[in-house]
């Protein structure tokens, strides 16, 4: 098994979280695009998650490089996308990424998502199957190996979001200059 396996797998899974909370909740993603100056109607948002979540499909079911060329495709884009929201709202606005979160869209986003981008072009240069593949090649009948998977696309979650927020919380309010 290759050891990018988990993370590329992690980082898929939370691609189709975040492609099933923009079909289910577009306001979040329909703000962003209007951030960065790009339609932002509901099929905009709703378009960008089904998106998500067929990639999400290949990446996981079919694999190979296909499927880690389009995780780094998309991640790439993200970080593009990000880039261009924290000019535009000079990191006032929150990416639309999961939903109802509002957390402040920060360059830690944008790292976050090119090292996702280079897991994935490891997967490309050397093919990790689909998940399925994979976790019958794993110990306990890849029960494990599923379950950290889903952990860490829960953690990376989690530090797009709750970190953010938590950092924006902490900072002490700006003076107002008279």
């Amino acid at each position: 098994m290759s050891p990018v396996a988990g993370p590329l797998f992690a980082a898929a899974l939370l691609l189709g979280v975040a492609g099933i909370l923009k079909l289910s909740q577009p306001a979040p993603t329909r703000v962003a695009l209007r951030s960065a100056g790009l339609p932002s109607t509901v099929l905009a948002a709703r378009t960008i998650g089904l998106g998500e979540l067929a990639f999400t499909a290949v990446a996981l079911v079919v694999g190979g490089r296909p499927g880690a060329a389009l995780v780094a495709l998309a991640y790439l884009g993200f970080a593009a996308f990000s880039l261009r929201v924290i000019t535009a709202t000079r990191g006032k606005a929150s990416c639309g990424c999961f939903g109802a979160s509002d957390a402040p869209l920060t360059n830690l986003h944008v790292g976050v998502d090119l090292a996702i981008v280079a897991v994935a072009l490891v997967a490309v240069a050397d093919p990790v199957p689909g998940i399925v593949a994979v976790a019958r090649d794993t110990p306990l009948a890849g029960i494990p190996f599923l379950a950290f998977t889903a952990l860490l696309a829960w953690l990376v979650q989690v530090l797009l979001t709750a970190l953010p927020a938590l950092q924006a919380a902490a900072r002490p309010p700006k003076k107002v200059a008279r």
